[in-house]
């Protein structure tokens, strides 16, 4: 009886690491997170624990520094339990057939021992599968440990990949938009280069960069966890002053058409709040933003040449526009810690909680 439970408990450990693996590096697309180890494990259990210590100390450089290192830390402890988890398996079974080998598996940890020896495929030589059964046992424990090890070599230069294509595109909008990011700033930007004519194609770009955000970190959720390399700025941080750039066009400026910019901010939406309900974050409501603030930038962008709307349809027009983004955004941001941009540098987006109340009840 007891060796019946262990082949069923190692059968189902086994079936649960192939079913991760098969959901978490095969599948390129959003999946169900029902019986899978990945997501319990990175983002219910480790993350929350992780975030919390990290924030925790004093110093600002240091916590930065221990965040940056949850993503790659989270990588290698998945790779372990989905080994370990499998060996087990595999250990639970050759000891349920422990007579079928020669001599006779002894104890549970000789089996734990021969199952790794198969699963990394060392093999043994002073114990020999005599039966058909242990026979198969261990080509098959062989077998999973080449596939698992293939798969997930490929899922490392997968998450490089795409983590490689993101950043890149963060990475050139420092020089645009200041550190960390502010729409109005971009537009500042553009304004004084005298290339305002190139909105259109930047915002082409990025509408590509928002469908491979909206395309990678809800198939590969680890990409969420992975920080920039400044920081002081995310990809989080991009959007939002792209967002708001997007916005200030097709609300407060006259003198400037960019319909592109309209096609990056549909699209943009669709994924901050698409992101948000793949990973079951509540959204914050709200535009961080009071109508004063909004004057003050409005104030600069005419110092530097635009021709600007300042009325109050403008006003209701720019901040029904910016909840439609800012609540999921700064969800996001608050759930991995991660930096938001600004509006006026100097000015905190995330870090004012009070200030939504007083925006609900003046829009």
């Amino acid at each position: 009886m007891i060796d019946v439970l262990f082949r069923i408990v190692g059968t189902v450990l086994i079936a649960l690491v192939l079913f991760d693996v098969f959901k978490s590096v095969i599948v390129p697309r959003i999946t169900s997170t029902k019986w899978r180890i990945a997501p319990f494990l990175i983002g219910r259990t480790l993350w929350p624990m992780y975030k919390k210590i990290a924030l925790s100390i004093p110093t600002k450089e240091t916590s930065e520094a221990v965040l940056d290192t949850y993503a790659p830390l989270a990588f290698v402890i998945l790779m372990l339990v989905w080994l370990f988890m499998m060996v087990l398996g595999y250990a639970l079974l050759f000891f349920s057939f422990r007579n079928d080998f020669t001599p006779h598996i002894h104890s549970l940890r000789e089996a734990f021992y021969y199952a790794g020896s198969s699963v990394v495929t060392i093999g043994f030589s002073n114990v020999l599968a005599a039966t058909t059964a242990a026979r198969a046992m261990v080509l098959l424990a062989a077998l999973c440990g080449l596939v698992f090890m293939a798969l997930e070599i490929s899922f490392l230069f997968t998450i490089q990949t795409w983590l490689q294509h993101r950043e890149q595109v963060v990475n050139t909008l420092s020089s645009r938009a200041g550190i960390p990011s502010s729409g109005l700033v971009l537009l500042l930007r553009y304004k004084e280069l005298k290339i305002v004519p190139t909105l259109g194609a930047s915002f082409l770009h990025w509408e590509a960069w928002a469908a491979s955000i909206l395309e990678s970190h809800r198939a590969y959720p680890l990409l969420v966890y992975f920080r920039s390399s400044n920081k002081r700025d995310s990809w989080v941080s991009s959007m939002g002053a792209m967002l708001d750039a997007a916005s200030l066009l097709f609300t407060s400026i006259e003198d400037v058409n960019v319909g592109e910019a309209d096609l990056f901010y549909w699209l943009s939406c669709t994924t901050a709040e698409s992101i948000c309900q793949f990973l079951r974050l509540p959204t914050i409501e709200g535009i961080y933003l009071t109508k004063k603030e909004y004057m003050d930038g409005l104030s600069i962008l005419a110092d530097a040449g635009y021709t600007i709307k300042s009325n109050e349809r403008a006003w209701q027009q720019f901040s029904a526009r910016r909840a439609g983004y800012m609540g999921n955004l700064i969800a996001i941001a608050k759930a991995f810690a991660l930096p938001m941009h600004t509006w006026i540098p100097g000015f905190s987006l995330v870090n004012k909680p009070a200030e939504a109340d007083k925006i609900a009840a003046e829009v």
